[in-house]
């Protein structure tokens, strides 16, 4: 759970980190003991922490869609990678099939072929049209 959510975790620790801070620096100032302060300022310095809380739970939002759009492309580069070789093999198959000088097929066969064909035919040409990587080369602009 704290790998998941360690920007709140973080944002909470920032924000206490600052409420002991202030609290240090005021008990030096005002010459008290670190421990001796009213509730007013009790309340105040939990500003800091909840301030802290909701930096560091906007910043895992922010993480969270990245991770998850990150993991998205991953699988969808992974799919286009493994369907090129089957779909190009379903295609040379049936076309092999089509114009072969083996036995005669009966229709209903050659036409269910011949929609193979055509759906293998549709599948490499979005293969080959969609771009490998949607990421940003290197050195250039995101």
């Amino acid at each position: 759970m704290l790998r998941r959510h360690r920007e709140i975790f973080y944002g909470l620790l920032f924000g206490l980190g600052a409420a002991v801070i202030d609290t240090f620096i005021d008990s030096q100032t005002q010459g008290k003991s670190f421990w001796d302060f009213s509730l007013g300022m009790a309340l105040y310095r939990l500003g800091f922490v909840i301030f802290g809380l909701v930096l560091g739970w906007l910043l895992w939002r922010k993480n969270e869609s990245e991770r998850g759009f990150r993991r998205l492309d991953d699988l969808y580069q992974r799919l286009q990678k493994e369907i090129g070789a089957p779909v190009t093999m379903i295609h040379a198959q049936a076309q092999l099939l089509l114009a072969g000088s083996g036995p005669q097929l009966s229709p209903e066969v050659q036409s269910g072929i011949r929609i193979i064909y055509e759906q293998s035919q549709k599948l490499t040409s979005i293969n080959r049209d969609i771009p490998r990587s949607h990421a940003p080369q290197a050195g250039t602009a995101a």
